[in-house]
């Protein structure tokens, strides 16, 4: 029953992370955003029970919601623009989809629920927040160079010419995290995948393969969602005239 103290001791943490919290005045979000992540993964927990005596098709329906909500949380950063909603949710749940297939093709995992959801979450998740990162500073950066932006719109440049380099910087920007911890992988940190492994008993290599696998596989959904959703949205800053749109400021 080692759930309780752990539940226990979750609590514990949220309320003193809580208190300290005031000094900062995020008490009172700490508590909340603390209780909130308690409750839902709780939840998830029990939902997963259920799924792992489901056909399979069911893990990647439950993945297909996943990569919505994550589409909804990196849409609104990108300042809710026109069509980024379905355009963050497609991208994440395509370049989520493409990482996760070779892990059972090539055998590394068995193609069963126990497997398909916490592989699958692990990518959406990180893809999620490297398109979050990508797009809120996309926007920020054309919102700063829009003197530049719209010089070379008024040279007759195509709008995507116009702010390449603002995509780029724009992916770059998002990328520095993954590129850092993949820098300092079992030198500064062990990752949570490995961690797990070796708290269950796992054979230290076969743990640290598994982990640069899906480490590798995170870092490519990152970079391959951000891409789709940076260049698929180009448009949506722009009027259909090729104007920069006003309401960017």
């Amino acid at each position: 029953m080692s759930e309780i103290p752990a539940i226990a001791l979750t609590v514990l943490i949220i309320v003193l992370a809580a208190a300290y919290g005031r000094r900062f005045g995020i008490g009172r979000e700490l508590s909340i955003v603390g209780a909130r992540s308690l409750i839902q993964i709780l939840i998830l927990a029990s939902v997963i029970i259920i799924l792992f005596n489901l056909p399979l098709y069911w893990s990647f329906l439950v993945l297909l919601v996943m990569a919505a909500i994550a589409g909804h949380t990196t849409y609104s950063r990108s300042g809710k623009l026109e069509n980024s909603l379905p355009l963050a949710a497609a991208s994440i749940a395509a370049a989520s989809l493409l990482l996760l297939i070779p892990f059972f093709l090539a055998g590394i995992f068995p193609l069963e629920p126990r497997y398909v959801i916490p592989t699958g979450s692990i990518l959406i998740g990180n893809a999620m927040n490297v398109s979050s990162l990508a797009i809120d500073r996309y926007r920020g950066e054309i919102k700063n160079k829009r003197g530049e932006v719209e010089a070379y719109l008024a040279l007759g440049a195509h709008p995507g010419l116009a702010i390449a380099a603002c995509l780029k910087q724009g992916i770059l920007s998002a990328l520095i995290p993954s590129i850092d911890n993949m820098r300092n992988l079992g030198l500064v940190w062990i990752p949570g995948v490995m961690t797990g492994m070796l708290l269950g008993g796992a054979d230290p290599v076969e743990a640290a393969s598994i982990q640069i696998a899906i480490f590798a596989s995170i870092f490519a959904a990152g970079m391959i969602a951000s891409n789709l959703l940076l260049y698929y949205s180009t448009d949506s800053f722009f009027t259909k005239a090729a104007q920069l749109r006003e309401d960017l400021d």
